[in-house]
């Protein structure tokens, strides 16, 4: 052996040595050691502490971990089994690549060691973070900790000799106690959360540990209680709960809380018959308020609402923030429910008076929709959903008004619930297809363009018509998916028609607004043209005026950069929405469809034919093209083309066809424009 290690054992100190390698395995002693322990060192070396002294070495193992020197206290053992009270220093040093642990042993006296694990016993209980009591076996206070005194006020004169007793608060009854003792007694520990008082008379909250100690002979001697101060702690529970139910903003319940309330009344209702009512209210115009002043003036209007709210409803009455404009009232009683009307009249009167802010003062109006319990349903979360319902439809007549839901309506949103549910099965289990409808040249008699248009084939319920899904379908945002599809699989046909030279005309494909959210929409169409292996100038895709309102200029670069793949664009349902002279003037589109409204009476209304006269002059004007949908008779087309627009779509042509009877329409007609050229030819001949 060589190092430090070697020189203290031979050195001629009264002190002890050991040296353990990794392994705990005695690789030295010096001869103080062997005197001590009456053992010889052949005994010794190569042996394990563990087999030698396995006290000692379960000493070593609590004490060393990862330090590289300590002190503890130890008991020696001697070759004739006796143990000598001792106190240990150890090190760890490193020789070459071996790790060695080298152990100093100082006799000591048992007086030594209960001197020191008292010191060590009387720092704890001074230095730890909880207040600590030990009383006798009848609960009269022995000794308590300094943090005793910093939580209850109380010094250790004021309370050696009572009981704990003299903090008792008051809030727990006789009953608690004796669950209390009766745990204490028989299981010897009792732990929670309990109010006592401080001496200043203030009742605060405390988590309490108690525990009974036993003597040798198993009779409790003593109890000893820790306890700390959850002040703090309840507060910010009590915070974190008020967040979690109620809306930041305005302090009103939330969602979470409103249909907690509701569950509540509802199990109520199990026990007593029970009646009550939700009014979903909507602000009118916020959003534009919101939009145009910026949020915190939007945020102060709310809370202004919400104030009013609060000063004016009925303490029993329920009013929650379920949304941004949106506040959901639920109002209790048979009384009440026999006096609805009066109530929502009431509720309009308070938005009679402008709402005062630091920003100044708003004038607002409020829609109201009411579903009622039991009589339109006994599941709160359709009566939420119907009064949301009754208050849409006051929307669509201009707001500032309510409106009961009608039960008549019930089938029809059930059947909407259920495919909210269905629809995104119904894409992975390839339910929908993609059915085309011919654009004519009522002048030419071709087919120049089809329009692809998405069906849903239902398992159970057959062909579910477009205007019931696709709304379901923009609201849960799975008509992302279902644009795609058809996107994919009407390049797809195309290619498969210009291959066959069946149609090589343009194929008008329909994006939806929230298709432009995701920002890959672009990509999309690119990527499936290169797949497909087809002309961009080949697809139009077909968007709605609302894509041009002043809130979506920022997709107007989208369609742009479409366009100049050569994809035309055309605006669907043109005279119905955001359409203007300026923005048809600056906007990216190449046609426009004239909407079915102002076909369906051409005939016979002059106000209609001047509208689409209009139309096709201001579309010739900025050089765009024009096709009229919706024709369903011979005089409508007529009309059309006595005005100028030759394009058409409608019934009177084909209704929408799967793409196999698509292609069987379209060779007969090819075959009728045939005959009839050939009918026509002969006609002039001489």
């Amino acid at each position: 052996m060589s190092g430090s290690g070697k020189t203290l054992v031979q050195g001629g100190i009264t002190t002890g040595v050991l040296i353990l390698n990794y392994n705990l395995i005695l690789v030295d002693v010096n001869e103080q050691y062997l005197v001590m322990t009456s053992y010889n060192q052949d005994e010794l070396l190569g042996q394990s502490i563990e087999k030698i002294d396995g006290l000692l070495a379960e000493k070593i193992c609590e004490n060393e971990g990862d330090s590289v020197f300590g002190h503890f206290h130890s008991t020696l053992k001697q070759k004739e089994g006796e143990r000598l009270p001792v106190e240990v220093c150890y090190f760890s040093q490193h020789t070459g690549s071996e790790k060695q642990t080298l152990l100093f042993f100082k006799e000591a006296s048992y007086e030594n060691i209960t001197k020191s694990n008292l010191s060590i016993i009387e720092q704890i209980f001074d230095h730890t973070n909880e207040a600590i009591i030990v009383t006798d076996n009848q609960g009269y206070i022995q000794t308590i900790n300094k943090v005793f005194s910093n939580i209850t006020g109380y010094t250790q004169e004021e309370v050696i000799g009572k009981t704990p007793a003299i903090l008792n608060s008051g809030k727990q009854d006789k009953e608690f106690y004796k669950k209390f003792w009766k745990k204490l007694i028989n299981e010897g520990c009792w732990q929670g959360e309990i109010w006592n008082k401080r001496k200043n008379g203030q009742i605060y909250p405390q988590w309490l540990n108690i525990s009974s100690i036993k003597d040798s002979k198993g009779n409790i001697s003593n109890y000893i209680c820790q306890f700390s101060d959850i002040t703090n702690r309840k507060k910010s529970e009590e915070k974190l709960h008020f967040h979690a139910y109620h809306d930041i903003l305005t302090s009103l319940p939330n969602r979470h809380l409103l249909f907690e309330k509701l569950e509540y009344l509802f199990e109520l209702h199990k026990q007593k018959p029970t009646c009550f009512c939700v009014l979903f209210c909507d602000l009118d115009r916020f959003k534009f308020i919101n939009d145009s002043l910026g949020h915190e003036v939007g945020d102060e209007l709310l809370k202004s609402v919400a104030n009013r709210f609060n000063d004016k409803l009925r303490d029993n009455d329920i009013i929650a923030r379920s949304g941004v404009d949106e506040f959901i009232i639920v109002i209790e009683g048979e009384k009440s429910l026999k006096n609805l009307d009066k109530i929502c009249m009431q509720i309009l009167s308070l938005f009679e008076t402008p709402f005062n802010t630091k920003f100044g003062a708003f004038k607002i109006t409020i829609s109201i929709g009411v579903s009622q319990f039991p009589l339109d349903s006994m599941d709160v979360k359709e009566l939420v959903s119907f009064a949301d319902i009754a208050m849409l439809k006051v929307k669509e007549t201009g707001g500032n008004h309510y409106s009961f839901f009608d039960s008549k309506e019930k089938a029809l949103i059930k059947q909407r619930l259920e495919l909210d549910g269905e629809i995104y099965k119904a894409i992975e289990k390839q339910q929908f297809e993609v059915w085309y409808q011919p654009q004519v040249n009522a002048k030419t008699y071709e087919v120049y363009g089809i329009e692809c248009l998405i069906r849903w084939i239902h398992p159970e319920q057959g062909m579910i018509r477009p205007d019931l899904f696709i709304p379901i379908a923009e609201a849960n945002g799975s008509i992302k998916e279902l644009g795609y599809f058809v996107l994919k699989s009407a390049c797809k046909q195309l290619k498969q028609w210009r291959a066959s030279n069946l149609f090589t005309g343009i194929m008008a494909i329909n994006i939806s607004l929230r298709q432009f959210d995701r920002n890959d929409l672009f990509a999309q169409v690119q990527n499936t043209l290169a797949e497909e292996m087809i002309p961009g100038n080949v697809i139009e895709l077909e968007v709605t005026e609302s894509l041009f309102s002043e809130d979506n200029n920022h997709h107007t670069p989208i369609l742009r950069a479409l366009r100049k793949l050569g994809i035309k664009v055309a605006i669907d349902d043109f005279g119905t929405g955001y359409s203007s002279l300026q923005r048809l003037k600056r906007l990216p589109i190449d046609n426009v469809k004239i909407d079915k409204c102002f076909v369906d009476n051409i005939e016979h209304s002059k106000e209609d034919a001047a509208i689409v006269s209009a139309i096709i002059i201001l579309a010739k004007t900025f050089n765009i093209e024009l096709v009229a949908e919706g024709i369903e008779t011979q005089e409508q087309a007529d009309k059309l083309c006595e005005l100028g627009c030759f394009n058409q779509q409608g019934y009177l042509y084909s209704k929408p066809l799967n793409a196999h009877n698509f292609e069987q329409w379209l060779v007969d007609f090819k075959q009728r424009h045939r005959n009839k050229n050939n009918a026509q030819k002969k006609e002039n001949c001489p």
